[in-house]
């Protein structure tokens, strides 16, 4: 199933975009541009490194942009270290709170 814009919003406002990246059309776009880009990290390319992209991340975020969700001039494959800086996650999510520098 193809989403339209308004089917995202509706879909953001309920916090289930689980449903669009689950979808049989999402999955084919998706595995179309990781392949088109050989399968590499482009964040990575552009630091002359070569990395294995396994996700696709969209420019313009889909909760901002989701007339953009299929435009494959929005997506960009990454691979998972690159995706998660990208959305500040993980090992690159901002400290919350009192930070102790000491290490003990």
């Amino acid at each position: 199933m193809r989403y339209s814009p308004e089917q995202l919003r509706e879909l953001i406002a309920r916090g289930e975009l689980h449903a669009f990246y689950g979808s049989h059309e999402w999955r084919k776009l998706a595995k179309s541009v990781i392949k088109s880009a050989r399968k590499e990290c482009a964040l990575c390319k552009k630091e002359h490194r070569l990395t294995r992209a396994t996700t696709v991340h969209h420019i313009r975020h889909l909760k901002d942009a989701p007339e953009l969700a299929y435009e494959r001039s929005n997506l960009m494959p990454l691979c998972h270290d690159c995706h998660e800086r990208m959305h500040k996650r993980g090992a690159y999510a901002e400290p919350k709170g009192f930070v102790n520098e000491e290490k003990w």
